[in-house]
């Protein structure tokens, strides 16, 4: 666990005596937000100095717990009393069981901004029991292909606009002596090759397959999603060597060491690359399909929301924040200092890597096995993730991995015609 340098509870909140500029004394109110971002503890200490220096009588009390390890900690915690003010929370589906349990509070009347946010963003801070916002959202992430733009101007490769180039372009790196694509999902990292299967999915199903999925007018058995399954599979022979052994972590180090061309990945990649590597030389686009065209589909989601805890005894201090979070001040920081596409439109950005996913969002899709199929367990995450390495070694079928995933949501989920 690692905490704010300056804060000055360790936890909850605490109410302190300060001194304005103009010499008045101020109730000074500590409010403790929890996150499992790590690698985001330094921009995310810059952005909030703004908050403070705006508000002289808050001071946040940042608490970084790395992810995994942080919904357990979360959860023991709330279910003790002794939760932070304003927690993180997972989306969608991971988010259902916190507010059953009734340690979060609604929103919608606490932060009006949530109204103006796009469905895309609030999407997984929604309750499905009462229709609610428990969250405020911080990031809609597209689903792309990182690649070293030194690596590919040294050998003469361009952008691929199909997936005949992408394959050709994956060829020559390889043939130089250059892993074509750092990837890997050992070691309980396997929601990383999840991403990839979520990445390539657009271009293969198209933009209305999500709603047959959950419509039932199509299921993970369906041609075009075991196709899916099949092109990541087909793309081994360019993945890191002893593929079935190599975990997230090292496949991120590939990349970011230049040690790897290409990294399919999703938007917060961005600035934890250039963090690790500030000399790395790289861009994002979008995995291209058999036929190129102007705008390809990618995959998009919200990748979580920061609410309220129910039994936070700085409610009013702690919606003051998530008010400042839910606006676009925020938002424009949040983009600046991480290089995320933030959850409200309208950021500028002069990076151009966040240029190119912010452009990306112009044509999205959801992140099928994410936001349609993480509501109940067993989840399609859960399967696809337990036997993708499987299928890429080729132990299992695609065939046999979509019926697996079919099987298990089967006994939860209730298609809406």
């Amino acid at each position: 666990m690692m905490v704010r340098a300056r804060s000055l509870v360790a936890f909850g909140a605490a109410i302190l005596v300060g001194v304005s500029a103009a010499g008045a004394a101020f109730a000074e109110e500590t409010v403790t937000i929890w996150s499992w971002r790590t690698e985001d503890e330094a921009a995310m200490n810059r952005i909030f100095d703004t908050f403070e220096a705006a508000n002289p009588d808050i001071k946040i009390n940042l608490q970084f717990t790395p992810d995994a390890d942080y919904q357990n900690r979360l959860s023991t915690a709330l279910r003790g009393g002794k939760g932070p003010d304003i927690a993180q929370l997972k989306a969608y589906g991971e988010l259902q069981p916190l507010v059953e349990g009734g340690y979060l509070e609604p929103l919608n009347d606490r932060v009006p901004a949530l109204a103006e946010m796009p469905a895309t963003a609030t999407g997984g801070a929604t309750a499905v029991s009462d229709g609610k916002f428990y969250g405020v959202p911080y990031s809609v992430p597209v689903l792309g292909v990182f690649y070293n733009t030194d690596i590919f101007a040294a050998n003469g490769i361009a952008v691929p606009k199909t997936y005949a180039e992408f394959v050709a372009a994956a060829e020559k790196l390889k043939a130089a002596g250059v892993t074509p694509i750092a990837s890997g999902g050992a070691q309980g990292s396997a929601w990383a090759l999840e991403i990839g299967v979520g990445m390539i999915g657009p271009t293969i199903y198209g933009a209305g397959f999500y709603n047959e999925m959950m419509s039932g007018k199509a299921n993970f058995e369906d041609p075009r999603y075991i196709a899916t399954l099949k092109r990541f599979a087909d793309l081994k022979p360019y993945y890191s060597e002893g593929f079935a052994g190599v975990d997230y972590t090292t496949s991120t180090q590939q990349f970011i060491n230049g040690k790897a061309a290409m990294f399919f990945g999703g938007s917060w990649e961005n600035g934890s690359f250039k963090a690790q590597n500030p000399d790395l030389k790289f861009s994002v686009f979008p995995f291209p399909g058999d036929e190129a065209t102007d705008k390809p589909l990618v995959a998009a989601f919200s990748d979580g929301s920061y609410g309220l805890v129910a039994e936070s005894q700085n409610k009013d201090a702690a919606t003051k924040v998530l008010n400042w979070m839910a606006s676009p001040e925020f938002a424009q920081r949040f983009a600046d200092e991480l290089g995320w596409p933030a959850a409200r439109p309208n950021v500028t950005s002069n990076d151009p890597v966040l240029e190119e996913m912010i452009a990306m969002q112009a044509n999205t899709t959801p992140y099928l096995s994410l936001v349609g199929f993480r509501w109940q367990a067993p989840t399609a995450s859960s399967v696809i993730q337990a036997e993708v390495i499987d299928m890429v070694e080729g132990k299992i079928t695609p065939e046999k991995l979509a019926s697996d995933v079919q099987t298990a949501v089967d006994t939860w989920f209730k298609p809406k015609p």
